[in-house]
This record gives C-alpha cells, structure tokens and sequence, in this order.
C-alpha cells in the first residue's frame, strides 16, 4: 500500500475517532468514509479547528511563539491600546507587559501612575507595583508598598504578596523578620518555592540540618503529589534535590 494511502487511512481513522468521543452527528462519518478526501478537509476546518482554536494549550502555545518570533508584539499593542484610551486597566495592562519585557523601570511608572481616583490604594494594582519594585532591585520601596498595600486592605490575602515580602525583608539583610515569615509560608504556600527558598535561608544561617530537612520535606510531599504538579514544581524540586544532599 502506498504510503500516502497509508497517511490518508490513519486521518481518517483519527477523524472518525474524534467524530465518536466528540459526539458530533454520525453523518460525518459517513462522509470521512465515503468522500475521504473533501469529507476530511471539511471536517477538519469546519469541527476540528475551531476547538483547537478554543484549547487552553494550543492558544499558549500560539502566544508563545508570537512572542518568539516579535518579542515587542505584545508590547506595542498595549502602547497603541494606552494611547486611544487612557484608562488605568489599560495602563496596568501595558505595565504587565513591560514586566514580561524585563522593562521593570517603566512598569513602576506605569503602576505608580495607575494609583490614583478610586483606585488609589487598589490591593493588585500595589500588589503588581511591589513585584515590579523588586524586580528592580528597589527592595525598601517593596516593603514600604506591600506595608500600605496592607494598611489600606487589611482582609486582603496572598500568597504571593507574603513570599515577596519575606523575599524583601531577606534582601534588606534581616534575616531574622525573613526566617519569621517563611515559617508561616512553609506550611501556607500552594507550591514548593516558599520551601526551598526557606531551606535556603537556613542554609546561609549555617542551619545545615534544618535546611537539609525542609528540602527533604518537600521532596517527599512532590513523590506524593500528582505528576503534573511535580511538573509544575520541577525547577525548586531540582533546587531541593541539590539542597538535601
């Protein structure tokens, strides 16, 4: 049999296949079957695209390469987006951008100036602003941010905010207020960062065995977890492997 042949029955199997488990009306395969060819293409672009094109995944992977190809895509975009209508939501929109950019100068700007009206001491907007603050090295203004942030909005809860806080009081050299809060985060973070950026504290404290402890901790609740979150943490799950030994 020749191979396109070969090619053309496997889409075909594949096609009807995705007319069963998608419970498409059975006509379809009666036409992938009958009129191969056209019954396949029409098929194909009138059902199996657009799901793909609603697919979490491929509109990832989509926006991935995009940004491979013109890393400024993005960036521009929001920029024309800011100069026809000046609202916050699009200036902490072009902000984020630049964060992805590594433009941290310009989204510290761009989020101080987003603070303003109603939105003055707005949780995420001072939230975003704190992270963009210690992407750039500002550790004292992330602290004093995250410090209004919670002054202004007392019930208001993050993971986030509480490890970039931890992470600021670290940098600031009290190692002491640091190793306070990531004790707390230990056992609240939703992921293995808080963990291992603690053993890692420990660690530089000269707490070998403690720190050796923690990351065997974490090592063990990923063997227990489900594979995709072991995927999700893998790179502070290689730190704890190299942590624990």
């Amino acid at each position: 049999m020749p191979v396109l042949a070969v090619v053309s029955l496997l889409i075909q199997i594949g096609l009807v296949i995705h007319v069963v488990r998608s419970g498409n009306d059975r006509f379809w395969i009666y036409l992938i079957i009958f009129v191969p060819a056209i019954g396949s293409a029409v098929y194909f672009f009138t059902q199996v695209l657009p799901e793909l094109g609603r697919s979490r995944g491929v509109r990832r992977a989509k926006n991935t390469l995009i940004r491979a190809i013109d890393p400024q895509r993005e960036l521009r975009r929001r920029k024309e987006e800011l100069e026809l209508s000046d609202s916050v939501e699009n200036r902490v929109r072009l902000a984020d951008e630049c964060v992805e950019a590594g433009l941290d100068a310009e989204a510290v700007a761009l989020y101080r100036q987003a603070l303003s009206g109603v939105h003055a001491h707005d949780a995420g907007i001072l939230l975003k602003l704190a992270d963009a603050l210690f992407r750039a090295g500002e550790y004292a203004e992330c602290r004093r941010t995250l410090d209004t942030l919670m002054e202004h909005n007392p019930d208001f809860r993050s993971p986030d905010g509480h490890l970039l806080y931890a992470r600021a009081l670290q940098e600031l050299g009290e190692s002491d207020a640091a190793l306070e809060e990531f004790v707390v985060l230990a056992d609240s973070y939703p992921g293995e960062e808080a963990r291992v950026r603690y053993a890692e504290l420990l660690l530089a404290r000269g707490d070998i065995e403690c720190a050796r402890a923690i990351a065997a901790e974490s090592l063990l609740r990923a063997r227990r977890a489900p594979a995709y979150y072991r995927k999700k943490e893998k790179k502070w799950l290689e730190r704890a492997r190299q942590l624990s030994t």
